[in-house]
């Protein structure tokens, strides 16, 4: 997760507000699987899982321009897909796979992890690493987006600058829909075909064009894409340019407000959540839904939140905007090492935490520790270094 595009296709893509998102979703989902259901546990903030969702609604964001209408060449897009998130996952199957090899447990499942096909089964998906069962519904997403992009030019050339946001509005709804009535029709016990259908793109397909919607109602200003008018004549076409001229950027009031309206649904979404739990959900008309409903609420404050740390310095504090902008630049960068190797760092604490003695909030910071120190590895020794080269190859193929 926390996969970045390049960030020569739109302004909003590599801005440090982004990354510090990416840094905010995986520290939640850190959380849940390291202080969740624990005695230092508080209940709402077991709707820290949602952070899986943010991860969704990040890269719906990033993406979004093509989703607006924006070419996109899709063999240098599967060349920086492939090369952003494969090697990285690669890495942390391989030490997973020998956690299991050293307490002599079978490898089973791996050409299916090794293909981004073990979301088939609760046991397949998290069999290794929970984590690791957001990781199809996400190259689900890439695979399907150059289909998305290439509806959303001929909707643009067909009737201008609204016809992909009409797309886009449409496939939402539509996404909204299907995500109810999969909610409605999944047992998670017997892990039926809508439970499973639930956690691939079909399921969370609503998040990633909340992400979409959030970078439109964020862009400073929509402007026409290079080429020929849209057809239909002078009516449709001084239509097009009416709303073009009618969008404008995003007032500070409308942003605070946006970003408290989200944080106040998410807040109530967790309260609500921390008292019934998952069986009051399946027993209310939320059922299926709770990872929408926190999109939305991320959707609002990631709208509202970009631009905000636009440039690392200024008045009127220039050093303390410079760090700051640097920090979320790395947190961004390590969200996904941390996302993929948390797990391995808590076990590696927990293993470690009788001969050293070490109390359970000891093990938790320890593990914290870890974390950080394998994602930073990782990250500088073998994921960008794949990336770079992902990114090189894609520029000899015209991206």
């Amino acid at each position: 997760m926390g996969a970045a595009g390049d960030p020569r296709a739109d302004p909003h893509q590599g801005s440090a507000v982004i990354e510090a998102w990416r840094g905010v979703a995986a520290a939640l989902v850190m959380y849940v699987h390291f202080w969740a259901f624990s005695a230092q546990d508080w209940p709402p903030l077991r709707l820290a899982h949602t952070g899986v969702d943010l991860f969704f609604v990040v890269s719906g964001f990033v993406f979004a321009p093509y989703l607006f209408g924006r070419a996109l060449p899709w063999k240098a897009h599967a060349v920086r897909r492939f090369f952003r998130i494969y090697p990285a996952y690669l890495a942390a199957l391989a030490v997973y796979a020998g956690m299991k090899a050293a307490n002599g447990q079978p490898l089973l499942f791996m050409a299916e992890h090794l293909s981004f096909l073990h979301v088939q089964s609760k046991e397949m998906a998290f069999y290794y690493n929970p984590p690791f069962w957001s990781l199809p519904a996400e190259v689900e997403f890439y695979l399907v987006l150059p289909l998305l992009a290439g509806a959303a030019r001929a909707a643009h050339r067909r009737w201008g600058a609204a016809g992909p946001q009409v797309l886009v509005l449409a496939l939402l709804a539509a996404a909204a829909a299907l995500r109810w009535a999969l909610g409605w029709g999944s047992d998670g016990q017997a892990q039926n075909m809508a439970f499973i259908a639930l956690h691939h793109l079909p399921g969370v397909l609503v998040e990633f064009l909340l992400g979409a919607v959030a970078w439109l109602v964020s862009a400073p200003k929509v402007r026409a894409l290079p080429g020929p008018p849209p057809r239909g004549g002078a009516r449709k076409l001084a239509t097009a340019r009416r709303f073009l001229e009618s969008t404008r950027p995003l007032s500070p009031w409308l942003r605070c407000f946006m970003a408290a309206a989200g944080l106040a649904g998410w807040t109530a979404l967790a309260l609500w959540f921390g008292r019934v739990g998952d069986a009051g959900v399946d027993a209310s008309p939320a059922r299926g839904l709770v990872g929408a409903m926190a999109a939305v609420c991320f959707a609002l404050m990631v709208a509202a939140s970009v631009g905000t740390m636009a440039r690392p310095a200024g008045p009127p504090s220039p050093g303390l905007r410079a760090g700051l902008h640097t920090l979320a630049q790395w947190s961004g960068r390590l969200s996904y090492g941390v996302y993929l190797f948390h797990m391995a760092a808590l076990r590696l604490a927990e293993t470690w935490a009788p001969g050293w003695g070490l109390s359970f909030a000891e093990v938790r910071v320890l593990a914290v520790v870890l974390t950080l120190a394998m994602a930073a590895a990782v990250y500088l020794a073998w994921e960008n270094p794949w990336r770079l080269l992902g990114r090189r190859w894609a520029a000899r193929l015209g991206a």
